[in-house]
């Protein structure tokens, strides 16, 4: 089993630094990492070439891991879109900072269910 770590940013004048240091322990390690810079947060994870790249190559029981939410989705669609992908293939996905980690946010426990549900319900509604 194998972390693969995922960075995006928006813009060309942004840079993942911030992610990088979240992320430094596993890239120390020798955590594949996939990018996806200067990519708009309109366009779906499923969508981006990094991230496709990162599904194409994990196998199962493999964990996604990234340093913030927003690095990886904006809506409640995206987040059960990822989410759905990310079970249908049998990996994990962790988020290293704020109230999305701490657990598989890809686990099908019912009360992982509930949460990500709730949580994705209110933080699209704070991200738009």
């Amino acid at each position: 089993m194998t972390d693969r770590l995922y960075l995006r940013h928006s813009i060309d004048k942004q840079t993942n630094a911030r992610q990088l240091h979240t992320l430094s322990i596993l890239l120390k390690s020798g955590s594949p990492r996939y990018e996806d810079p200067a990519t708009s947060s309109r366009v779906y994870a499923i969508n981006r070439a990094g991230f496709r790249q990162l599904l194409d190559e994990a196998a199962v029981g493999d964990t996604i891991r990234i340093a913030d939410a927003a690095r990886l989705f904006r809506s409640t669609k995206d987040v059960i879109q990822i989410r759905e992908a990310l079970q249908r293939r049998g990996l994990h996905l962790r988020i290293a900072t704020g109230a999305w980690s701490g657990f598989d946010l890809a686990a099908d426990d019912p009360q992982t269910k509930l949460f990500v549900t709730m949580l994705a319900g209110s933080w699209s509604s704070s991200a738009t």
